[in-house]
Formats: C-alpha cells, structure tokens, sequence
C-alpha cells in the first residue's frame, strides 16, 4: 500500500487570499517546496485536497476554478513538484449555486475526499499526512494524523495544536516517519 501527503490548498501550497481564482491571486508558498520534494523523495503521494466553497457562494465559477488550479499545478512544475491528484469540494450547505447549495461528505473535515483518493491510489491512511491550516483540516478519519500550520484561522478559532512554521511542522512529522 502507497502513503500520502495531503495538503490543503489555500493557506497551505499557495498563500490564502480571499476566495483565489485569478492568476494575480496565485503565490506559491516557496517555504513548503523543499519540504515536498523530500516527501516524494521518501515515496509519498502528493495529494491536494481543497474546499472550494467560492464555486457554491458565487464568488467564481467552476471553469475559473478549474483554470486556477491547472495554473497552480503548472507553477509547482516549475518549481519540481507535481502534484499526484487534487480533489477538490465546490459544495457548502450555505451556497447560492445550485447544484452547489447542498451538505456534502467530501467536504473537510469530512472524509469523502480522502477515502476517494484511498481508493485511487490504494493508500494506508495510518502512515499518511494531512497538512492544513484550519481546524476543518483535522479530518474525521482517526487513523490519518493531521498537522495544523498556524493562521490567522487557528488564532480565531482557539485552535492550539499548530505550528509556527513549516520547518517546525515537518521536523515534527519527521518523528512519525
């Protein structure tokens, strides 16, 4: 069985502004890309798994999102690193957006996303990695450990259990290796 590294998308791979889909929104979080590559090294799957609520909320379209995304993945490229998979939830029960306006298991923290990719890609959700920057990025599977990077989002959510950096983060999951 193959191991992942999941990682959220915004706040995480790229900086978080509000709601990214224009190329201008698009800066990659230069200080997670050694960090990557050394997972792929070790064998790890690369997997980015994204709330994208903004589809549901009329911020953008699908077809924005999905031209973002193709961009995100060419400037990770660049940089050494493609990702394996993204998965992504265009879905949030307060949408506006129909057939987006609707609760959905895929939606983090509920697991849909992940036990998809578990299937995919014949994953051990015991020795994988979820890196996130919100408390919603603590997935509902007891065996997948999750990593929180402190943001603005732990901090108003009370959320302790973070890390100040990447290189904090990782030397931390280096253990658990």
């Amino acid at each position: 069985m193959n191991r992942a590294l999941f990682l959220d998308r915004d706040g995480i791979v790229i900086e978080d502004v509000s709601y990214p889909h224009k190329p201008a929104d698009l800066h990659i979080r230069e200080d997670l890309i050694p960090h990557l590559k050394k997972a792929r090294k070790r064998g790890f799957k690369l997997i980015i798994v994204t709330n994208q609520a903004g589809i549901a909320r009329g911020k953008f379209t699908l077809e924005q999102y999905e031209s973002f995304q193709d961009l995100v993945n060419r400037e990770l490229e660049k940089r050494g690193v493609t990702p394996d998979a993204v998965y992504y939830c265009p879905y949030h029960e307060k949408g506006i957006v129909e057939p987006y306006n609707r609760a959905s298991e895929d939606r983090k923290p509920r697991p849909g996303m992940f036990l998809k990719a578990q299937k995919d890609f014949d994953l051990d959700l015991s020795r994988s990695f979820m890196v996130g920057d919100k408390s919603s990025d603590r997935i509902e599977l007891p065996q997948l450990r999750c990593y929180i990077l402190q943001s603005p989002y732990t901090e108003a959510q009370g959320d302790r259990d973070t890390y100040e950096s990447f290189e904090a983060l990782f030397e931390e999951m280096e253990h658990e290796l």
